[in-house]
């Protein structure tokens, strides 16, 4: 265990992971904004919420492993890209609805800069601390 994570417990390292899935997020919700024209390019998504419920050490899993042999029903896996159905099919076989996809990483940069701020708050207060600052 790290300095910081004795400090801040599971926050730091769960905001370091937050910001880490939108960026690659913010990748992904580019990619489909730039192929919105390319024939048979279909819209993908980053699932990461099972990633940040690791970063954060939540489980929502009703069910106890009693074996480890068994497999956790807990456990979703890492971050992967998915397809993403919101938007209709046109007829080039592109998915891609753009005014969809703006919202999106619209929504994605506002999540980014709050676990941004948040971070950063986290840091003045250390370094408060560390210089005497009330």
């Amino acid at each position: 265990m790290g300095l910081l994570d004795g400090i801040f417990e599971k926050t730091t390292p769960g905001l370091e992971k937050a910001l880490d899935m939108a960026w690659r997020r913010g990748q992904a919700l580019a990619s489909n904004v730039a192929n919105a024209e390319t024939p048979k390019y279909r819209a993908v998504d980053l699932e990461f919420k099972s990633e940040l419920e690791r970063a954060f050490h939540v489980s929502n899993s009703e069910i106890n492993k009693t074996n480890p042999l068994h497999m956790d029903t807990g456990e979703q896996g890492p971050a992967r890209l998915v397809a993403d159905f919101s938007g209709a099919t046109k007829a080039d076989g592109n998915n891609v609805d753009i005014d969809v996809q703006m919202t999106k990483l619209q929504r994605n940069q506002s999540d980014f800069s709050e676990a941004a701020n948040i971070l950063r708050k986290q840091f003045r207060v250390l370094s408060q601390a560390i210089r005497g600052v009330n």
